[in-house]
């Protein structure tokens, strides 16, 4: 029994899947919500107060009218956007007529409402949720003079349906065009890294050309004339030979300070990625760096500090404009990063907590402050002290010169 189970369970589910997929074969961010959603559909089939009860034919009309509903609704997921106004107008002209018919038509009309925002434009969606609404308007103004739909002259009849609708369809309206505006920020930083890796692949490959091709030149032919020379003269090849040696660790040494700089470019570096992931969110930078006195430890820690709080404006703060300045003053190297989008409530995660820890670390301090002006970051660290500078004068030995 538990083996025959066990067996129908993975089947029943990939039948599930299967299903899913010819579904809502183009529609993945939507889930399994239109499953859910269509638990309202229960409400089409109960009958309003005051209506004689269904006859057989109308429960026929219903029930087609719910499989045609859903074929329409499952479509408008997966439908172009030139289909959808047809698909929509469907769906709204089977509400238009079992309002009359059933006087639970309504349901048909929020489904409409609400699959508006499938438009993914704002102004479209929108436009789309008026126009229904404006048709449902007009059959219940004529339908308020219509004696055998008594119902229809309650306020009931069309205000929830209306209030419904409308917030349902401007609510999603709102969500899906800020989900498309997202979507547009994504695939654009995702083309602005490609390209700037294609870019950053193109530098390496031309400075380690001149890095190298002038000091590998220079090894081949400092071989070949050592090479020459031991031939007749080892004590005469011996120069050469060490000559050979030092340049070898000279270009050994330029290419461990190359790679170096490749593997971190610093909070300039991390300034300029700055610049192009804001302007792809359609966010102004303005920024004073004054990172002179810093150390290398320093300048890297902050350009992690400065990653970190440019993809927590990108993603959560929806400003529209962010300032970066770094002082050195009173011994402490300080940056400040702040955003004018939506601040209040503000909960660290785990990218901040890190940030906090390694500037403990070095004896440093981050401070967050988040209100309804935005969100300011301010990162501090300690300068190393300058190194006590000797008097000559009164060294052991030391010879005054007098003019």
């Amino acid at each position: 029994m538990t083996t025959q189970v066990d067996t129908d369970s993975p089947r029943l589910m990939r039948t599930l899947l299967w299903m899913h997929r010819r579904l809502l074969p183009n529609a993945p961010w939507a889930g399994w919500t239109p499953y859910l959603w269509l638990l309202y559909l229960g409400f089409f089939f109960i009958q309003w107060p005051g209506v004689a009860p269904w006859s057989a034919s109308i429960w026929v009309c219903a029930i087609g009218a719910a499989i045609i509903f859903l074929v329409l609704y499952f479509r408008s997921f997966n439908c172009s956007a030139r289909e959808l106004p047809r698909l929509l107008s469907g769906i709204a002209t089977l509400g238009y007529v079992f309002v009359p018919l059933t006087g639970t038509g309504h349901t048909f009309i929020i489904f409409a409402c609400a699959l508006t925002a499938h438009y993914g434009n704002l102004r479209k969606s929108l436009t789309a949720l008026a126009l229904i609404l404006v048709g449902f308007e007009i059959e219940a103004g004529i339908m308020y003079f219509m004696p055998q739909t008594p119902y229809a002259h309650s306020m009931w009849f069309w205000l929830p349906t209306v209030m419904i609708g409308g917030i349902i369809g401007a609510a999603n309206a709102w969500f899906a065009d800020d989900e498309a505006k997202r979507r547009v920020i994504v695939q654009s930083q995702e083309e602005i890294r490609r390209l700037a890796a294609t870019a950053e692949r193109e530098r390496i490959a031309r400075d380690l050309h001149d890095l190298l091709g002038h000091t590998l030149t220079l090894i081949t032919v400092k071989a070949e004339l050592a090479a020459r020379l031991a031939e007749r003269d080892v004590a005469a090849a011996a120069p050469e030979i060490r000559e050979l040696e030092k340049i070898s660790r000279d270009a050994l040494r330029q290419v461990r300070e190359a790679v170096g700089g490749y593997r971190n470019g610093g909070l300039a570096g991390e300034l300029a990625n700055a610049r192009v992931a804001l302007k792809a969110a359609n966010v102004e930078i303005a920024a004073e760096v004054e990172n002179g006195g810093c150390p290398p430890v320093h300048d890297n820690l902050f350009a992690l500090v400065l990653r970190e709080a440019i993809t927590n404006i990108v993603r959560h703060a929806k400003a529209r404009r962010c300032n970066v300045t770094l002082r050195c003053q009173e011994r402490f190297a300080i940056l400040t990063i702040e955003d004018d989008g939506r601040g209040g409530n503000f909960r660290e995660g785990n990218g901040l907590r890190g940030m906090r820890e390694r500037l403990a670390s070095l004896d440093g301090g981050l401070q967050v402050e988040s209100g309804r002006q935005g969100t300011r970051l301010i990162a501090s660290l300690p300068l190393p002290e300058p190194p006590e500078q000797t008097d000559a004068s009164t060294e052991p030995g030391a010879v005054r010169r007098y003019a």
